[in-house]
């Protein structure tokens, strides 16, 4: 007697990903955070109407590994430039894809307007606590203690101030309308995300 099976994909990659290997450092979450982008993408079938806007930094790269129509920003300069492209096309989905060191530093105040403003804009903050793409150096998030190669012996609060709590600063801003904290590094927090 033949037992015959019928395959079933239970998962493949995500359309909204170009197929490759990233460049992020082993054990970084922004492979899975793509993954997860390109996800929603896909169940929402909206990546022909998504444009992707990548600054300085570790995202640097983001238009090689998402098949979406994508622009580039000068540091810090994301959120200005999604919301220049977001009044001109109105009907599109714009989201920029920024790390601490890019919006938290330089950044600040164009997240800032923007979110003040309640532009239409979807924003991806990756806080990694610290610059990564440039050797570790401290960043605005970098918590206290924290050793980086600008801060050897941890971040002194008493003088480098304390970290920027990005999430709790935007939600006290008039126009913003979904701001939520969330770690990747576990099912039930990806879920809540």
């Amino acid at each position: 007697m033949e037992i015959k099976f019928e395959e079933k994909i239970v998962y493949k990659k995500p359309e909204a990903l170009s197929p490759g290997a990233t460049h992020y450092c082993p054990g970084c979450t922004h492979g899975l955070i793509h993954k997860l982008i390109g996800e929603v993408i896909d169940e929402l079938g909206i990546r022909e109407r998504t444009i992707s806007i990548s600054p300085v930094g570790c995202a640097v790269f983001l238009y090689k590994y998402f098949e979406l129509d994508g622009a580039e920003a000068a540091h810090g300069r994301a959120p200005a430039m999604a919301t220049g492209l977001k009044r001109v096309q109105p009907d599109k989905i714009v989201f920029t894809y920024q790390g601490d060191g890019d919006m938290a530093s330089i950044g600040l105040s164009e997240i800032m307007w923007a979110a003040t403003r309640g532009e239409n804009i979807t924003v991806f903050f990756v806080n990694n606590a610290i610059y990564g793409m440039t050797g570790g150096q401290m960043a605005p998030t970098s918590l206290p203690g924290q050793v980086t190669g600008s801060s050897p012996h941890g971040r002194d609060v008493e003088t480098s101030g304390m970290p920027l709590q990005m999430s709790e600063l935007l939600a006290t801003l008039p126009g913003a309308t979904y701001v939520v904290r969330r770690s990747v590094h576990s099912i039930q927090t990806i879920k809540q995300a």
